[in-house]
């Protein structure tokens, strides 16, 4: 696969692009997933970001989460988020803590 073709989970693109530094995927309001251009085609590392991801994605399909610019909402709470961070019990925190509910997966 090339750097930014699509990668191959049914019904969802997969798309490789860079990333900021330490970030090795995101799953987009709009069903795709972005995938670190860093990460090795057909890796154990490509196989874990992807099925992490996957879960973010499935959580915005059935409702349990969605966000915008300014906010992350999960379960029907909403969280103000800013610069790469998400206000969470009373502190910004970078997004993907793994003390939020959603990264408990």
């Amino acid at each position: 696969k090339q750097a930014g073709e699509e990668g191959s989970v049914p019904g969802t693109p997969v798309i490789r692009v860079p990333l900021e530094e330490g970030v090795m995927g995101e799953a987009n309001m709009d069903g795709s997933i972005y995938l670190n251009k860093s990460i090795q085609p057909d890796s154990h590392e490509e196989r874990k970001v992807l099925i992490h991801e996957m879960r973010h994605a499935t959580d915005m399909k059935i409702g349990k989460m969605k966000y915008t610019d300014n906010s992350l909402t999960w379960n029907g709470q909403m969280y103000p988020r800013a610069e790469g961070k998400i206000f969470y019990e009373g502190e910004w925190v970078p997004e993907g803590g793994k003390q939020f509910p959603w990264e408990q997966h």
